[in-house]
């Protein structure tokens, strides 16, 4: 309901109806600490492991102060040497801190394949958990050796053009008949006695808690729902294309070496 012109232009209550300059301040909180006066303010907050500008030796030009001088350079600095970076978290485990190989495998009418290989240098951090939908693993007789999500799998995505009118500028999704992802083993686990029984997975799934608590099979994870979409069982040589086998056997023929 609107109000009576005339108590619109009421001032509020308690309040004096003119301006006084001279008046005193009307406390609402007492029990905060007073302003102070105009002119006598010290209060003054600021970083303390921050230098005021112009508070060091400096000269004049312009009429304003020049920031204090960039300090000499002290060198170039030092070379990372032969270790990689490493993470601030968890030290990586014994199988996976001596490098790992990157599988990219292929979905086609259900299958899997692998279409390409790559050794890569560095650790390999094994997730602890999984997302919803889609989720690769490889397992060792059974046992869970290497883990990741895949998301999107199958679906590219473009994005949305504000320049052209209509479905055509809007983003836009695809379907990939035949999609490709990554599986990363750590490369002690890659040997020739090893392919036979390596086995790649790849789930739908469903329901996955925040963090596994063992080497199981995702099937047989505690509080895991999924659905398996596809399983290459055993890796054979004989069966790559001629343009990854090379590849495959010279990888092998190193970690067989090292084992």
């Amino acid at each position: 309901m609107p109000q009576p012109e005339e108590s619109r232009l009421l001032p509020p209550r308690g309040l004096p109806p003119t301006q006084d300059v001279s008046a005193r301040p009307i406390v609402t909180a007492p029990d905060l600490p007073a302003m102070e006066n105009r002119g006598e303010v010290r209060t003054v907050l600021r970083n303390t492991l921050l230098p005021l500008m112009g508070s060091g030796p400096h000269e004049t030009g312009a009429g304003r102060g020049n920031m204090a001088p960039v300090p000499a350079h002290r060198g170039a600095p030092s070379s990372p040497g032969e270790r990689p970076q490493q993470s601030h978290g968890e030290e990586p485990s014994a199988a996976s801190s001596g490098g790992y190989v990157r599988l990219t495998v292929r979905l086609q009418n259900g299958q899997l394949s692998i279409i390409g290989v790559k050794q890569v240098p560095g650790p390999l951090e094994i997730p602890s958990a999984v997302i919803r939908g889609h989720a690769y693993e490889v397992l060792l007789d059974e046992q869970q050796v290497a883990l990741g999500s895949v998301p999107d799998i199958g679906v590219r995505r473009s994005f949305a053009n504000r320049d052209v009118q209509g479905p055509q500028g809007k983003h836009h999704f695809a379907s990939i008949a035949a999609p490709e992802f990554s599986v990363r083993i750590p490369k002690n686990y890659v040997s020739t006695a090893n392919l036979p029984k390596l086995a790649i997975v790849l789930h739908d799934v469903r329901e996955a808690p925040d963090r596994f608590t063992s080497l199981l099979p995702l099937h047989l994870q505690r509080g895991v729902n999924t659905i398996e979409v596809s399983r290459l069982t055993g890796i054979r040589l004989e069966q790559l294309s001629p343009a990854v086998r090379p590849a495959f056997e010279e990888i092998l023929r190193e970690s067989d070496r090292n084992q």
